[in-house]
């Protein structure tokens, strides 16, 4: 009888045991069937901290607007800086992984990174590893992530190649400007430029030409370079429109008439207006806007309000930009 007794009590906690050890399993963090994404898989839906917000330095017109729209969507939010979200910048890939550690210190409730580079995915697992969500913006990193946010930048490169192809009617040297200190941003536009480049239009040449960054002045030193170098260019393809300022620039310089295409990226007011303004060569763009980190915020915003999201990685379709339809696309009020 005391056998029993003891089995019967063994039994049942064995039982109770599956019962707690079933419920302590953590909420899936996307469904398979939909890709959708669940504030509760890292925060336990239990707001913390501040939204933490880590985005490279203002080192040109584009990183400076990503400040700008932060504060904005924060404000529309509702969310006041210090107890609502922290914004922090930094200048190389070591201080933003010291920014990322700051939040994580922080308790903040989720982080919105755009990463200098990938040397900033070892920081950035330490979010995942935290239960912090970790929402990716423009870049991605190497390891895993809540969410992402971004335009499609291979498909920037895809649609650029077949605009410059056409253009060409499928002969001529293309200089591709190659910018590897940016990422993926860089990478994955030049790999979809040269793949629609090398299946559809094998007989036009690619020099590749490498940028220190993307600035004006990186654009026309590089440009200046490849000038010298080559006597012959039809079209420059440039991956954002600051560089393409410089690379005109340098063409100006060099009272070279022979490079008829400039492309860009991204939607500098100041290179819209040389689009509409320029007549020896013609320049054009796909938008790729910093607006978007609003995106990524509201995303943030939501998860930590036990919302689902509808995409895991939300890819941003580019606008097409010449001198066509650039008049639309003119904001005298925009700090891009």
């Amino acid at each position: 009888m005391k056998i029993k007794k003891v089995l019967a009590f063994a039994l049942a906690s064995v039982m109770m045991t599956a019962v707690f050890a079933g419920c302590s399993q953590p909420a899936a963090s996307s469904s398979n069937a939909a890709n959708t994404v669940s504030g509760t898989s890292q925060t336990g839906g239990a707001a913390k901290g501040p939204i933490g917000i880590v985005v490279p330095s203002a080192d040109h017109g584009w990183t400076a607007a990503l400040a700008y729209y932060s504060q904005q969507k924060c404000k529309d939010l509702g969310l006041t800086e210090g107890s609502g979200y922290k914004l922090f910048t930094a200048a190389n890939a070591n201080e933003q992984a010291s920014k990322i550690e700051q939040c994580i210190t922080l308790n903040c409730s989720a982080i919105v990174l755009d990463p200098l580079n990938d040397q900033v995915s070892v920081a950035a697992q330490k979010i995942m590893d935290a239960k912090i969500p970790l929402i990716v913006f423009d870049r991605k990193v190497n390891g895993s992530y809540t969410a992402y946010v971004a335009g499609d930048n291979a498909g920037m490169g895809k649609a650029a190649a077949k605009y410059l192809g056409d253009k060409l009617g499928g002969k001529g040297t293309i200089a591709v400007m190659n910018t590897p200190s940016v990422g993926s941003v860089n990478s994955d536009r030049v790999n979809g430029f040269k793949e629609v480049m090398q299946a559809s239009y094998p007989n036009i040449k690619l020099v590749d030409v490498t940028e220190s960054g993307y600035t004006q002045q990186a654009g026309l030193k590089a440009a200046t370079d490849m000038l010298v170098a080559n006597k012959q260019i039809d079209a420059v393809f440039s991956t954002d429109d600051e560089p393409s300022l410089g690379i005109l620039q340098a063409i100006k310089d060099a009272k070279r008439t022979d490079v008829k295409y400039i492309s860009g990226g991204g939607g500098n007011q100041a290179y819209f207006n040389k689009i509409k303004e320029e007549t020896g060569i013609s320049l054009f763009t796909e938008t790729y806007s910093p607006s978007m980190i609003g995106i990524a915020i509201e995303e943030a915003h939501d998860l930590i309000n036990g919302k689902e999201i509808a995409e895991k990685d939300k890819t941003i379709a580019p606008e097409f930009v010449n001198k066509d339809n650039v008049s639309k696309y003119l904001d005298s009020k925009s700090p891009y």
